[in-house]
């Protein structure tokens, strides 16, 4: 969070990408950046309080398994990341694509992002 380097090249890195994904805390980091200022997002609900923090302006959202904001995509846990993965797999490639992955890797898919039983936690 304090390491200026990191922070610089992942606000470069991520204006330059179509696509950037976080899992867990990995949205702390993107908010550091001022990335997630305005924008829709979510994080591991075990660390919330800490994991929020460094996005005080981020549109924090607890009951969320992942949150697609288009350009940016952020998961709670790390198998709500699986499953924020199969969301895009399926926004990318289809749905049969996205469900044969699951399937070969004994993943049972998840794929109501507002299906977060942890939010409550």
């Amino acid at each position: 969070m304090k390491d200026t380097a990191t922070l610089t090249w992942l606000k470069k890195t991520t204006t330059s990408t179509p696509l950037t994904m976080s899992v867990c805390n990995g949205a702390s980091l993107l908010a550091a950046t001022g990335l997630l200022d305005g924008r829709p997002a979510t994080t591991n609900k075990a660390y919330w309080t800490q994991a929020t923090k460094p996005g005080p302006k981020v549109n924090w959202i607890r009951q969320a398994r992942w949150i697609d904001d288009g350009t940016i995509v952020t998961s709670s846990g790390v198998t709500a990341g699986i499953d924020m993965t199969l969301h895009i797999v399926a926004r990318l490639y289809g749905q049969p694509v996205a469900q044969t992955a699951a399937n070969q890797i004994e993943h049972i898919w998840h794929q109501d992002p507002k299906n977060d039983p942890f939010a409550a936690q």
